[in-house]
């Protein structure tokens, strides 16, 4: 019987290594995330707060942990006609476990629905010469377009105005965090708009880029914090399509209706900024 490799190995990459992480560690009785016990954590502290903890490596104040929290709600679900939706329930109607179809659900994330968040958080840490918000979004708009890419976190296919977004930016401001995110996401729709000849609104992946920039989170984690909180949208169309619909059916986005509680007009705050946008952009 014969060794997988025989010989000396040609470079580095095949010798194991110690390696660490400063994330979790456990001992007989508990875990610890960075630093804190999390049986010490439960019922003290929020889901929310235990994300950026996790994220950060840093103690969040109670202001952070309410927007983030905000972010989660405020992307949470778009209803049945999200592609994301549409993949999960489809999935489901084949007969396949519950996690399958909600990672089938997320598969279905990409630049146009659901994975726009960092590439907008990215573009918001972009540094082009200049000190004034509509001169940065001038200036981004034209490189971008030089260089072929949409312009991510403004304009919506369904919503002239996104008050999901309206609210999430308001919030940012509220809690008198810098103001930087959100002028300029903010610059970022008057220039797409100005080129479009209409008004352009900024969305929700926009607004969740603006707050967790304001939040001083990696970019990286801006396409995660959509999937955690779009994650619970899904189950609910996961578990509402095993229940209430036949298996295999034929889906047709266009004829499913709605008959869940009144919806009427339960808005808070005051009123967004009107537009008339509709666009390509799924950005549910």
């Amino acid at each position: 019987m014969r060794a997988i490799h025989e010989g000396r190995a040609a470079g580095r990459g095949a010798e194991a290594e110690a390696w660490r992480s400063a994330i979790t560690a456990t001992d007989e009785e508990r875990i610890y995330i960075r630093g804190l016990a999390l049986d010490a954590a439960i019922g003290r502290e929020t889901y929310a707060g235990m994300v950026l903890r996790l994220w950060t490596g840093r103690e969040p104040t109670n202001d952070d942990a309410a927007l983030f929290d905000a972010c989660l709600v405020a992307a949470i679900d778009h209803g049945p006609l999200a592609p994301s939706a549409l993949v999960a329930r489809t999935v489901t109607s084949t007969g396949a476990p519950p996690m399958t179809s909600l990672a089938a659900g997320i598969t279905a994330f990409g630049p146009l629905h659901g994975a726009a968040v960092t590439s907008a958080m990215r573009l918001l840490a972009t540094l082009p010469d200049v000190t004034d918000a509509d001169e940065w979004g001038s200036a981004v708009f034209a490189g971008e377009r030089a260089a072929g890419r949409r312009i991510p976190g403004v304009g919506h296919r369904w919503h002239s105005v996104d008050r999901r977004a309206e609210r999430l930016l308001r919030m940012v401001t509220d809690q008198g965090r810098s103001a930087a995110p959100v002028e300029r996401v903010r610059a970022l729709a008057v220039a797409v708009g100005r080129h479009a000849g209409r008004s352009v609104a900024v969305n929700i992946d926009g607004a969740l880029a603006a707050a967790l920039t304001a939040l001083g989170l990696d970019p990286a984690y801006g396409d995660f914090a959509f999937a955690l909180s779009r994650a619970a949208g899904l189950s609910a169309h996961i578990v509402e399509e095993s229940l209430r619909q036949r298996p295999m059916r034929l889906i047709l986005p266009t004829l499913a209706t709605y008959d869940g509680p009144p919806t009427g007009q339960q808005g808070i705050g005051g009123d967004a900024s009107s537009a008339d946008q509709p666009t390509p952009e799924e950005h549910a």
